[in-house]
């Protein structure tokens, strides 16, 4: 695009991580962490939306314990951002499966709103969970700068600093250019103003800012409401956010801010939100599967026939695609343990990228700028001239090397400034 959105130690209480753990950072900086030996939510046992017994009894979810799906929940979110990044890339006149393969990427864009609602969803029941402690905002702020500034600004300082200094790469000469928006959170800002795409190989970051910008208003909002006005507020935002959208939608002047201005994509995180207070009231495994019953299949057909239609369509994809990320995430989250959504969820390849997730969101576009697909595909055509293979193989080519510099990003930067958010807990 935010987020993060990393086999983060979340815990589903409190809806974060601990110190050492990590996130998907603006959408993909996900990384919250929890506090032990908390109380368990109060049960109002005579509404039905309420379960008569522990919500953690009944699914994966409960307020005190290390919810390990959640980080592959992460992982299935950059699994689709980056195969979108790097699917969309193919030779479509090479072949009629890589045609297809084109046409199918858009899809996994729609991961960006599944970063989203997880943000959402852990950041408020962090906040949730923290408000009357001594050093609320405090806490948050300096937790959340360690998480997600280090990565972020060091990145940022290789691709307008370094790189056009030491090579003759034009592409990053563009956010060079434009770089005091970056380092400000405000390139959705920008992009919005000029209705286009102004930042080249950084343009994702304009999901980091709304990830931002998120940080920068909620713990105020979540302070000030009681869990129930936070819940009617988010409902009221999703329901705002949508018409405004759709309205937005309708002036070519917008077509860019309706994809990545703040104001446009808030509904994400508040479902996010939402199923976050719901979880605390005791959201029951009963209601949760009524709401897929009756939902899901109407979702899933509209997102269907839109993406088949491969149009705007007043930015309902928008609408469509956190909703449809909100019932399956409660739905996974009353789901108990052997649930195949829960295993699904644990499988620990996903985990192992929901642990990487944000640096590999962060390093995958510029590599693309830096490790071109012409470049890959003329250096492949050396071991065969089959178009097809040369294809394919660029895109695992390129998600390993993805991997590889997620892996190191963590390794050798985030995880050190990880360790210093124990000071903040």
């Amino acid at each position: 695009m935010s987020h993060e959105v990393i086999a983060s130690s979340v815990r589903c209480g409190t809806l974060g991580t601990n110190s050492d753990a990590q996130d998907v950072g603006a959408f993909v900086s996900l990384q919250t962490e929890i506090p032990v030996n908390i109380a368990q939510p109060s049960i109002e046992p005579e509404r039905e939306l309420v379960a008569s017994a522990s919500v953690g009894k009944a699914g994966i979810w409960r307020p005190d314990a290390h919810c390990v799906e959640l980080d592959g929940v992460r992982g299935m979110a950059i699994l689709l951002v980056t195969l979108y990044r790097f699917v969309k890339e193919v030779d479509v006149e090479a072949h009629p499966i890589l045609a297809l393969a084109s046409r199918l990427a858009p899809l996994g864009e729609r991961g960006v709103d599944l970063f989203f609602v997880l943000s959402g969803f852990l950041i408020t029941g962090i906040l949730l969970q923290t408000k009357s402690r001594e050093g609320y905002f405090r806490n948050f702020f300096v937790r959340r700068s360690l998480r997600i500034f280090p990565l972020y600004f060091t990145a940022l300082a290789v691709c307008v600093w370094l790189i056009p200094t030491i090579s003759a790469l034009s592409a990053f000469e563009v956010p060079r250019a434009q770089q005091g928006y970056l380092w400000t959170y405000m390139t959705n800002i920008r992009m919005s103003w000029l209705n286009e795409w102004c930042f080249g190989p950084l343009d994702h970051f304009w999901s980091l800012a709304v990830e931002e910008h998120f940080y920068l208003v909620w713990p105020f909002v979540v302070f000030c409401l009681s869990p129930k006005s936070l819940l009617r507020l988010s409902v009221a935002l999703i329901l705002l956010v949508g018409a405004a959208r759709t309205l937005a939608a309708t002036r070519p002047e917008l077509s860019v801010a309706v994809d990545v201005l703040t104001v446009f994509r808030l509904d994400g995180l508040c479902y996010g939100a939402a199923l976050a207070v719901l979880m605390r009231q005791g959201l029951s495994a009963r209601w949760m599967e009524s709401i897929a019953k009756w939902t899901l299949p109407m979702l899933l057909a509209i997102a269907f026939i839109v993406a088949v239609l491969g149009k705007r369509l007043l930015g309902v994809s928008n609408s469509l695609c956190p909703a449809i990320w909100v019932v399956l995430l409660g739905l996974l989250l009353t789901r108990p343990f052997g649930h195949w959504m829960s295993r699904f969820a644990r499988i620990d390849l996903l985990r192992w990228l929901g642990k990487y997730s944000y640096g590999m969101y962060v390093v995958q576009l510029p590599l693309l700028s830096i490790i071109t697909p012409s470049w890959v595909r003329d250096y492949l055509s050396g071991f065969t001239n089959n178009q097809l293979l040369t294809n394919i193989a660029f895109v695992p080519i390129m998600f390993s090397l993805t991997m590889l510099l997620g892996f190191l990003t963590y390794h050798l930067l985030e995880k050190h400034f990880l360790k210093l958010k124990r000071a903040w807990e």
